[in-house]
């Protein structure tokens, strides 16, 4: 669990909040933090190519919105993208902020899941 204390920064409580979800789930590929105009706020085993996966989560997060609106499915909660090697997970961590996991395509995704909406919430409440 991340410890409040107030003379730690933001970023030192989303590296807090990503390490205890990648120690929890030693699977996982990569992890960030993004804020929903596509920007990297945080990395727990970064992706290579974080900068441009933060943009896409950003977009792939406006579209499903304007899906869901649609189908009138109410708030977004997750986008999945499972493909044949690894599937993405994309979850809502607050007002302005998305958290982006990328796992094996054969890894239990109910097991994770449960974490990801844990540190999805602890991100939520840093920016609260």
């Amino acid at each position: 669990m991340i410890n409040n204390n107030k003379s730690k920064d933001n970023n030192q409580l989303l590296k807090e909040v990503l390490d205890e979800l990648t120690l929890r789930n030693p699977n996982i590929l990569s992890a960030l933090v993004v804020s929903d105009d596509g920007l990297n706020v945080a990395s727990g085993i970064p992706h290579y190519e974080y900068d441009d996966i933060a943009l896409v989560a950003s977009d792939l997060v406006d579209m499903a919105k304007d899906f869901s609106g649609r189908l009138e499915q109410g708030r977004l909660n997750r986008i999945l993208l499972e493909g044949e090697r690894r599937t993405a997970v994309v979850t809502n961590a607050g007002k302005r902020t998305i958290l982006f996991v990328l796992i094996p395509a054969d890894d239990k995704l109910g097991l994770v899941t449960l974490s990801i909406r844990q540190a999805a919430n602890q991100i939520a409440a840093i920016f609260g």
